[in-house]
């Protein structure tokens, strides 16, 4: 609960200091013209926090959007998968489609430690929390 609790705090402080960038624009919706990695297949869909079973993330096209207790945060982020994390930093040496690299409201790296049909263990890159969830 307590690495649930910190990585939810770092994403909305990251979403607060986005907004309160002036003259900044919106991304607009991006749709995904080829999909080409398994890795991109298996994130789409919902899924929830085995630690806070409230909390929940759903992967749609390119974009991700985190809910609690049902409610929607109202916030797309953009999201790429890749070898590496955009700013550099790494869990491992590189390695395709293991890290996804979020942008707009909230521009993190995730490292992607697991996913199958019904888990996804992901740890994030720049303070380090490992998050894991189950496919709804």
């Amino acid at each position: 609960m307590k690495l649930f609790t910190i990585a939810l705090l770092v994403l909305s402080v990251i979403a607060c200091k986005e907004n309160s960038k002036e003259g900044s624009v919106p991304i607009e919706k991006k749709e995904v013209s080829e999909v080409k990695s398994k890795t991109y297949k298996m994130l789409q869909g919902t899924w929830i926090n085995k630690v806070d079973t409230l909390s929940a993330i759903r992967f749609e096209g390119n974009t991700s959007t985190n809910s609690y207790n049902g409610v929607d945060s109202g916030k797309e982020i953009y999201f790429t998968i890749g070898g590496s994390c955009a700013a550099g930093q790494t869990v491992a040496p590189t390695q395709e489609d293991k890290y996804i690299n979020t942008t707009g409201v909230a521009e993190e790296c995730y490292y992607i430690e697991t996913l199958d049909e019904t888990n996804l263990t992901m740890k994030l890159v720049s303070v380090d929390v490992v998050l894991q969830f189950r496919r709804q």
